[in-house]
């Protein structure tokens, strides 16, 4: 559970300093919709997750899990030994 902790706080880190969307908006629980990502912000969360992680997580994959806690989930798997 701490891995995907970290990993919903880099998601937060990358979407209310990168992507400017409101940081009490930015919850584990919240949507897509719920935290004001449209289909180009998904595209810039994705860029950002490969280069700031090295690793491959798709803008598809990003639009297909539901909440803010799936995103991290993803991104844990992805990880070296996730």
């Amino acid at each position: 559970m701490d891995d995907t902790l970290n990993d919903i706080t880099l998601i937060k880190d990358i979407l209310v300093n990168e992507l400017h969307i409101r940081e009490e908006d930015v919850v584990p629980t919240a949507t897509r919709e719920e935290v004001g990502l449209d289909s180009l912000a998904v595209l810039e969360l994705a860029t950002a997750l490969n280069e700031r992680l090295g690793i491959e997580v798709y803008d598809y994959e990003l639009l297909d899990a539901g909440t803010v806690a799936d995103v991290a989930r993803l991104v844990a798997e992805r990880q070296p030994g996730g």
